[in-house]
């Protein structure tokens, strides 16, 4: 079974702009202690969808604020989920403020090829049941609710699982 952090290297191994493999270099850094042996099965995929998303704030924030992705800190990717949360209500939902800094850097969204943007659609998608599923759909969402991103980055920071950045 794939680990974790070789699903990680073979997303990064995809390709994209320099500052994009810096940022997966510093996520699979980070995930390397405490996803050691975590494999690509249950909460796995839901985890890994949190480190794709860890790296699109640590590439989204070192671009915009000209600094290499070790450089950004807890502090930068909580700021950034509110930003997302708050303004992103406001003006189109959490994903139009994600789609939006992406875009900023020059990435178009449904660019097939693109890296960046195929990951990018690939966290975003939401799993949240359809109204009025059976049970039995409700049931099988145990592992993720909501939009990859954020339930993965939930994940990615709960004390079983957590990152820790500076």
């Amino acid at each position: 079974m794939t680990t974790i952090i070789e699903q990680l290297q073979a997303w990064k191994a995809e390709g994209g702009p320099a500052l994009w493999s810096e940022a997966w270099d510093r996520t699979i850094e980070l995930g390397r202690t405490p996803w050691a042996d975590k494999e690509m099965n249950i909460d796995g995929p839901v985890l890994a969808d949190g480190a794709a998303a860890l790296t699109i704030i640590l590439y989204t924030s070192a671009a915009t604020d000209q600094m290499h992705p070790r450089e950004v800190t807890r502090a930068h990717v909580d700021a950034f989920r509110e930003t997302a949360a708050t303004r992103g209500a406001a003006e189109g939902g959490p994903q139009a403020y994600w789609e939006e800094r992406l875009t900023a850097l020059g990435h178009d969204v449904d660019d097939q090829n693109d890296p960046v943007a195929v990951r990018w659609r690939r966290i975003s998608i939401d799993y949240r049941p359809k109204h009025g599923a059976p049970d039995a759909v409700w049931e099988d969402t145990f592992t993720r609710w909501g939009p990859g991103y954020e339930s993965g980055l939930d994940k990615v920071f709960a004390p079983a699982y957590t990152v820790t950045l500076g």
